[in-house]
């Protein structure tokens, strides 16, 4: 396993865990973030995990870089020998039917596939949740088939709403809130990715790993219904070890 720790500025350091985008070098990047929650090192103010490195910022004054690097160091150790952490999966129901799936029809048309085999395709993979970002909520997945890969549009909408599912180039995702964008929007979600009244406001996290089921318009209004009444939770299922 690659690893590697450099200075960040006069205050952070950035441990290099790869460098190319990879489930299992961002798995590695996650499960190094998940220690340092568990084993807190004094100093260490935050740190934020992208792709392929975590960049940790510390205070100067209350521990040095050298004995930062030796205690990064010893994380490191730990988490070779340790055992791979439990993985959540979370099942995301969403309704491809036309009233919400404004640009399936121009996926489809681009992929050369019917709209039935984009969404069959679309719901086929485990996604790994990469990163977070954009906006509260907002999951950077991997995994989307080549096949479906779509420009964003030309001219971006002033207003998606929040829940659209969409495509854009290689890779797809889940608008939490309603925003200005240029994805494909391919479908919609009623579950809310980000809720501002909840303790936990966001649903998903980095590491995750999320997989879209196909629904019809009754059940995303049911399903709709059930969360403004409090009565409605996503799948989530947790696996012991790293996701196939």
């Amino acid at each position: 396993m690659m690893y590697s720790i450099q200075l960040y500025g006069d205050r952070g350091v950035r441990i290099q865990f790869g460098n190319t985008i990879d489930r299992q070098v961002n798995e590695n990047v996650h499960r190094f973030g998940s220690l340092l929650e568990t084993y807190p090192i004094n100093g260490v103010e935050e740190w934020i995990p992208a792709y392929t490195a975590i960049t940790i910022y510390y205070n100067p004054s209350e521990i040095t870089y050298r004995e930062l690097e030796k205690q990064l160091t010893h994380l490191q150790k730990i988490m070779e020998e340790a055992e791979p952490p439990i993985a959540r999966k979370i099942i995301i129901p969403v309704c491809y039917e036309k009233e919400f799936a404004l640009d399936l029809e121009d996926v489809a048309a681009h992929s050369h596939l019917s709209i039935q085999e984009v969404i069959r395709l679309h719901t086929e993979p485990l996604y790994h949740v990469y990163m977070m970002g954009f906006m509260p909520g907002f999951p950077y997945l991997g995994g989307l088939p080549e096949k479906l890969a779509t420009p964003r549009l030309e001219n971006p909408r002033k207003l998606v709403e929040q829940g659209a599912v969409g495509i854009a180039d290689k890779q797809t995702g889940i608008y939490p809130l309603a925003s200005p964008g240029g994805w494909r929007i391919i479908g919609k979600t009623p579950v809310h990715l980000y809720d501002a009244k909840k303790e936990k406001k966001i649903l998903i996290k980095a590491g995750d790993t999320l997989q879209f089921e196909p629904i019809d318009v009754s059940t995303y209004f049911e399903i709709e219904e059930a969360i403004q009444n409090g009565d409605y939770q996503p799948e989530i299922r947790e696996e012991k070890g790293d996701n196939p």
